[in-house]
């Protein structure tokens, strides 16, 4: 009899799902961290996704694993279409090479998907293990999509520490209700033609407002220039409801680093770091389009909102875009510690993962909901 099994599963398994996440922390030399989502595993999902589905990988009748996919509109080729996101691949150390991957791909595309369509995961670099199975087929296994890798994710998280000058050629303010207008026609002038791009109007706007905590119309900053005009904008959010930076271990590497940072708070009165198991105080830049896609608006909107969440006690700034974006450039007047993630583009259909059949032009990942 085969001991492992997999089922859809929902909040009934919300606290065994937190002890499989914290079970697999990220190691590197320089840190131990995890990307917690207490106290509601899936207030994410239901941010994000809809439908959404988890499956979970079963020893008997204890969950040993879980992997969820997740639908939502995004731009494909120019137009507004439903993709997937395929996300939160989980297994414990003593449950791995049982081949769940591969039979969720097919419990997946024989049960739970309705249509064909594309989707996407995002693959930390040299995440050996999950890389593995990028382009790999098997015949015992029809349903395991084509996959490839079509670009990177840059993500930058900014260090808050010394104060930085504001941008003397824009003027930033908060934005409020009367601005939304103006706000999606940035928004989607920036995202029509980028893949995964989001698609608005003034009313899935403010129904994606209220469906997303602590994120308000006075968490979007608007950059004019000086003629008054609008040129620029982004929301702050801190996410910190749903999801944590949790540090557990401070490596010997990090330790003159983590001494620098310490002698510098007590210069700057900035908020020290996060003992072992405490989460960073950190917030995520969403939602950014600029006119003429000009770093030098989008660097006036990071330096206000920097100095902004800085006063605030927050410690770091995330921030990112595919690895080819020039408005990256943004970025560059800060210090900050470099991610890089690999963007796979998944398909059950063979013929969109044929060059050319799929426009791949700066594919936009929401970092809100990694």
């Amino acid at each position: 009899m085969d001991l492992y099994h997999i089922e859809l599963i929902d909040r009934d398994y919300n606290s065994e799902i937190l002890n499989i996440l914290r079970s697999a922390p990220i190691n590197t030399d320089n840190l131990t961290i995890s990307f917690d989502r207490q106290p509601d595993f899936f207030m994410l999902p239901q941010i994000k996704y809809h439908p959404w589905y988890y499956y979970g990988f079963f020893r008997l009748e204890e969950l040993k694993g879980f992997f969820g996919i997740g639908f939502h509109n995004a731009m494909v080729n120019g137009s507004c279409e439903t993709v997937f996101h395929a996300r939160d691949f989980y297994v414990s150390h003593d449950a791995r090479g049982k081949g769940f991957a591969f039979k969720v791909a097919e419990k997946f595309y024989t049960e739970t998907s309705s249509q064909p369509g594309i989707g996407y995961a995002i693959i930390l670099a040299g995440n050996r293990p999950s890389l593995h199975y990028i382009g790999y087929t098997n015949p015992a296994f029809p349903h395991i999509p084509y996959t490839q890798i079509i670009n990177q994710l840059d993500v930058r998280n900014i260090i808050l520490i010394w104060p930085v000058r504001n941008s003397p050629d824009y003027f930033i303010r908060k934005a409020d209700l009367q601005d939304i207008p103006e706000i999606v026609s940035l928004l989607n002038i920036e995202h029509k033609e980028r893949l995964f791009g989001n698609h608005y109007d003034e009313t899935t706007f403010q129904n994606y407002l209220c469906k997303r905590p602590g994120l308000t119309i006075s968490n979007y900053y608007l950059a004019f220039d000086r003629k008054g005009k609008l040129c620029g904008v982004c929301a702050a959010w801190d996410c910190s409801a749903f999801k944590q930076t949790r540090v557990y271990r401070y490596g010997k590497q990090f330790a003159s680093a983590k001494a620098i940072y310490k002698s510098l708070s007590l210069f700057f009165h900035i908020t020290p770091l996060p003992k072992p198991g405490e989460s960073f105080k950190d917030f995520i830049i969403i939602d950014y389009a600029v006119r003429n896609r000009d770093p030098g608006i989008m660097n006036a909107l990071l330096r206000y909102i920097y100095n902004e969440f800085r006063k605030n006690g927050f410690q770091i700034m995330v921030w990112g875009s595919s690895s080819d974006d020039a408005l990256l450039k943004a970025s560059e007047s800060f210090f900050y510690k470099r991610v890089i993630s690999n963007i796979v583009l998944f398909s059950s259909d063979p013929a969109l993962s044929v060059s050319g059949s799929i426009q791949k032009n700066l594919p936009y990942i929401d970092l809100s909901c990694l």
